[in-house]
């Protein structure tokens, strides 16, 4: 059962960042003449903005996905999972100016890390008999 939720988790955690990175695709196909989009850096201004707002749209958005693929109790993972978040789009941020590909291949997989680890600590303390929140 643990296992399933698991997976389950992982699936949330990597579909809210490719959805991210669906928006930027589509807003540079929409709007390419944005001023957004310069001569030298191509259109990384749609990605500080994806990453910006988006990044906070997804840790909202996870709660009704989580219950909706079935993960329970959805709230206490999407909860838990959030501080677990931050953490790692701190150490994003850090990494930025030093290693950029790799800051994006982690906030890429910031979700695929945080929500299987937070059902994984939910799980624990629902079996151990202590307050799962």
């Amino acid at each position: 059962m643990i296992a399933k939720r698991v997976a389950l988790a992982c699936g949330v955690g990597i579909i809210l960042p490719l959805a991210l990175v669906a928006w930027m695709v589509a807003m540079v196909t929409l709007f390419p003449d944005s001023f957004l989009c310069g001569e030298y850096t191509g259109c990384f201004g749609y990605l500080q903005q994806a990453w910006d707002a988006g990044r906070w749209v997804a840790a909202v958005v996870a709660w009704p996905l989580l219950w909706l693929v079935g993960v329970r109790p959805a709230w206490h993972v999407a909860g838990l999972a959030l501080p677990l978040l931050v953490v790692i789009w701190q150490v994003v941020e850090a990494l930025l100016w030093e290693a950029f590909w790799d800051a994006l291949l982690l906030a890429l997989v910031s979700g695929l890390i945080a929500y299987p680890v937070a059902v994984l600590i939910v799980g624990r303390l629902a079996r151990s008999g202590e307050p799962a929140a």
